[in-house]
């Protein structure tokens, strides 16, 4: 899946050292013959239901992209799955998250779309997970702190999940407020567009000035208020049900033993779920692999499961739930479709250009991804 232009670039390199960096810092602090004893015990008739549910959270998000993208056309879900699944594939495959271009690149391919709203409604969408996964910390966190669940982590490991929670949401919203001045300011378009005059005729002036007129455009869904509200019930779904993925797998590793009620594991699991995808959102790592399993291991240690135990879990829900299934899939459906992810992560497939009104045909009319 890794092209040879992949293999031979520094980008690529660093990021897998990046990642392997964390890993080891993982697995320093563990005991290894503990995290063969984990993952021997385990119950691994649980992933079938835990990637079942991924599955349908991943509907969900075509769900929330068809209603971002409905100011431009009308996509039906069937169509842009696919184009999903390849993306996040591409995600976990290549460094700096470059599967959200390989996401816009697909569609334009696939749709005769533009990539310039292909990449503002992706865009939109990370800063609504970065918002919805913050609001799941804010609910959890505070509950597991007066509940006592984090006395042994000490006074200041509490006091930075203050600064974090406080830290995080005010950056996700300073994003979305930008993007809604963006959507909203009437003259941003000329504006922007002056900025972009520095870029040299020679150098693709025009193409980017056509880029950032479409950019701008994927960006009408943040009009009004009740949009936004929109947006964020239709993420709380999404999130819901990788609570759930992450809830399962959680069984396979008896850890509604440490936790008793159920509720009480529920809400951990969904601060476990929260922050462990929001350090995959360092850009420079593959598949937010090392950051993930480092932040997701150090959550369950403050809630009192052993490092060893946390280890096992963080990697396996991961690498075997999260990771390999959707790459699978992904691959899949580039071969039925003689793809590779080169020809995606290389050339553009089409010239740029703006979206084309709701109502409109959808691009090919077969339902195959």
């Amino acid at each position: 899946m890794i092209s040879s232009a992949m293999a031979t670039n520094w980008r690529f390199w660093a990021a897998l050292g990046l990642s392997l960096g964390f890993l080891f810092l993982m697995v320093y602090q563990v005991d290894l013959g503990e995290i063969r004893t984990a993952l021997a015990e385990a119950n691994y008739f649980y992933v079938i239901p835990a990637v079942a549910v991924y599955f349908v959270a991943v509907y969900f998000r075509g769900m929330r992209w068809k209603y971002l993208l409905s100011p431009l056309r009308e996509f039906r879900i069937s169509r842009l799955y696919p184009v999903i699944v390849i993306g996040y594939m591409a995600n976990n495959v290549l460094p700096m998250r470059l599967g959200e271009l390989v996401r816009a690149y697909y569609l334009a391919r696939r749709e005769d779309f533009g990539t310039g709203p292909s990449l503002a409604t992706i865009g939109v969408e990370r800063v609504y997970d970065g918002l919805t996964l913050m609001f799941l910390v804010a609910v959890s966190a505070p509950i597991l702190l007066a509940t006592g669940w984090f006395d042994a982590a000490g006074t200041a490991i509490r006091t930075a999940w203050t600064v974090v929670i406080v830290a995080g949401t005010f950056g996700f919203l300073c994003a979305l407020g930008s993007l809604t001045l963006l959507a909203s300011w009437r003259n941003a378009t000329d504006v922007v567009a002056r900025l972009a005059y520095v870029v040299p005729e020679k150098y693709g002036r025009e193409k980017t000035l056509r880029f950032i007129e479409t950019f701008l455009e994927g960006l009408k869904i943040l009009s009004s208020p009740r949009k936004h509200l929109s947006l964020f019930l239709l993420s709380l779904p999404v999130w819901f049900g990788e609570v759930g993925v992450y809830l399962i797998t959680a069984h396979a590793f008896d850890l509604h033993l440490v936790f008793g009620p159920l509720w009480v594991l529920v809400i951990a699991i969904a601060l476990l779920t929260a922050t462990s995808n929001l350090a995959t959102g360092v850009p420079s790592v593959i598949g937010g692999i090392g950051p993930f399993e480092v932040v997701a291991q150090q959550t369950l240690l403050a809630l009192g499961v052993s490092a060893s135990v946390g280890a096992a879990y963080a990697t396996f829900v991961h690498i075997v739930v999260l990771w390999l299934p959707v790459n699978l899939v992904g691959l899949f459906i580039l071969l039925r479709q003689n793809l590779s992810l080169s020809q995606l992560t290389t050339t553009p497939a089409q010239p740029e250009k703006a979206g084309i009104p709701a109502g409109s045909p959808v691009g090919a009319e077969e339902d195959n991804p």
